[in-house]
Order: structure tokens, then sequence, then C-alpha cells
């Protein structure tokens, strides 16, 4: 029940009087019979008007003791509620080291997600779980702001607890001004950030026990395993592409502008090369689809290609060769 302007004076009005009449209702707010009877009525609904008598005359009851009349049964649900969901937590939450270290078939290693709350509360328990790294990949350049500032609150309470945090980038996510935001705020508490040019699987690995990547055809689902050895190729993947990384700027010079867009167009074009469409070339190296075709574009002009096979044809023959300034 919302609390109306009419409702508001009539309460003060039983203030005043101590006790009134629907009809007083509706003589000093200029109320007919039926909306000073539904004034009434959402009053009592609240517990701010109790009925004195049979004939119609209604007291005021004070805010406080309204809130204890209406609240009162609803904080005692909440507290049950709460109970039990605890109770739930507790009993759930003691079979996680039986799933985790027994669990041997292959069913049990692999789960699939596909409710974004589930993946959240997933993510939520295994950070606060981790106690030596946590490794992230965030490919497709700067990611929304709502996103950032939830990985921001994450990376925080990792860094604090001593957790090492390491996370990788591509090349892109340089210029997107939230990125570069976030970085500014976890660089100073230790976490370790780096952009790469090239592609990589979007995941998180905590304590290298445990990793979730994006379920295909469902962006909002994840896939969570536990299989060990999965994991290690996942991490060494990792390590590889973190070693040939650079570490994310926080200050801009003209020669590492020069640089950063030099390694994004050469990724552009060896997946030229490798006959990738624009739409996969754009997602590989973290660009929108328009940016990406107008470099294409771009560096068809340079290299005096005539069509896309052309293009393909004269890079190859280019890239054995060891680079593509020589086609200028």
């Amino acid at each position: 029940m919302h609390l109306s302007t009419d409702m508001r004076r009539a309460y003060a009005l039983a203030v005043r009087r101590r006790a009134l009449t629907a009809e007083d209702v509706g003589e000093e707010l200029g109320l007919d019979e039926a909306e000073a009877d539904r004034v009434i009525a959402g009053l009592v609904e609240l517990r701010l008007l109790q009925q004195e008598s049979e004939g119609g005359l209604f007291a005021a009851v004070a805010p406080d003791s309204a809130q204890l009349r209406i609240l009162g049964p609803l904080v005692r649900e909440i507290s049950v509620m709460q109970e039990k969901a605890d109770r739930i937590r507790a009993d759930l939450g003691s079979l996680l080291p039986v799933y985790w270290d027994e669990a041997e078939s292959a069913a049990g290693q692999i789960e699939v997600v596909r409710e974004l709350d589930v993946v959240l509360t997933l993510i939520e328990d295994f950070s606060a779980r981790a106690t030596t790294e946590v490794l992230t990949s965030q490919p497709g350049g700067g990611r929304p702001v709502d996103q950032l500032e939830n990985a921001l609150t994450f990376a925080q309470e990792l860094l604090e607890r001593g957790v090492r945090m390491r996370t990788l980038y591509q090349h892109t996510a340089q210029f997107h001004q939230g990125t570069t935001a976030y970085v500014e705020h976890v660089a100073p508490l230790g976490g370790e950030v780096r952009t790469t040019a090239n592609g990589f699987p979007r995941m998180l690995v905590f304590d290298r026990r445990v990793a979730v990547l994006t379920l295909k055809g469902h962006p909002q689902g994840a896939l969570v395993l536990r299989n060990e050895n999965v994991i290690d190729v996942l991490v060494d993947t990792f390590e590889r592409t973190w070693v040939g990384a650079r570490p994310f700027p926080l200050s801009y010079s003209k020669g590492q502008i020069v640089h950063v867009s030099s390694e994004v167009k050469d990724a552009i074009m060896r997946l030229l090369v490798a006959g990738e469409s624009d739409k996969k070339i754009a997602a590989r190296v973290g660009l929108s689809l328009r940016t990406c075709q107008r470099h294409i574009a771009d560096l068809m002009q340079e290299i005096g290609a005539r069509n896309r096979l052309h293009a393909g044809y004269l890079l190859h023959e280019q890239l054995m060769k060891g680079g593509v300034d020589d086609l200028k």
C-alpha cells in the first residue's frame, strides 16, 4: 500500500484530533464519501489508524508502532527463511570437499551452468576459497562499466587477502577508459595486468584447481572444470600468452602506440591469410567489426591487393619472407 498525499493529510488530521471519522476526512480534505473511505481503509491497512468503536471513529497510531505491527511478522518470516538458507548452505557446502577431492568421473569434473545468477554465485564462492592465485583472461577489448565495477570488487578482495592475481586483455583494451581506470585501481594493490594482440579464451582459474570458461552458445552461462589435466593445459596456454604479452600501460608514448598498432595489424594480417571472416578476425583481435573492416581495407590498399583472395596470396608470400613492410 502506497502512502498517498491524501492519506498523509488525513493522518495529520487524525493526530491533531486524536480521533476522526470518514466524514471528518471528507469534509476537511474535500473528498467524496468513496474517496474518504478509501483513505481511511488505506491508513488502517498501514496500521496508522485503528478503529475505536463501532461508530466509525478511528484513532491515530504512532508510526513506529505501526512499523512493528506490519514488519514484525515479515521480520520473523525472513529470520526463518534465513535460518533455512544458512542450513542448506552449510549442508551442501560440507559436500564440496567430497566433490572436489573424491569425484573421479568426467561428469563430476565438468559442469555446465546456464543460469547467470548461479555462475556469479559459483565465482563468488571460488573467489572466497582461493588462497594462492587467480588467473583471468578477458578478450574482446574494453568491458562494460558494470562488469568492471564487479571485477574491481572481486580483485580488491583477493589482493587484500594476499592472493596473486594476473589478468590478460587484448591491446585494444588499453584505449578503453573504464578498463584503464580499473587497472589504475588494482595495480597499486599488486594486481598484474598485461595485453596482447592475439586472441585467447575467456576464463577464470582459481588456485589451478577449478576453472570457469564461457559456455559456447550461452554467453551468460559457463563451463566449470575441475579436471586437473584440462586445467593444466589452460594454465599452460595462459602462461605462454602471458610471457609474450606487454604490461598494461598507464601512460602512453608515440612509440608505444605505434608498436601496439603494428602488433594488431600483424594479427589481422595472419588471420586474413588463414581465411578467417571479418567477424571472426574482429573478435580475435578485440575490435569492433566496422573498425576491423577499415583496417583490412587499409591493409589491402597498402599492399595493392585487388580483392581478399589476392590479399591473402600477397600476405602469405610476404609472411614467408618475414614481414609486410616490403609490400609498400
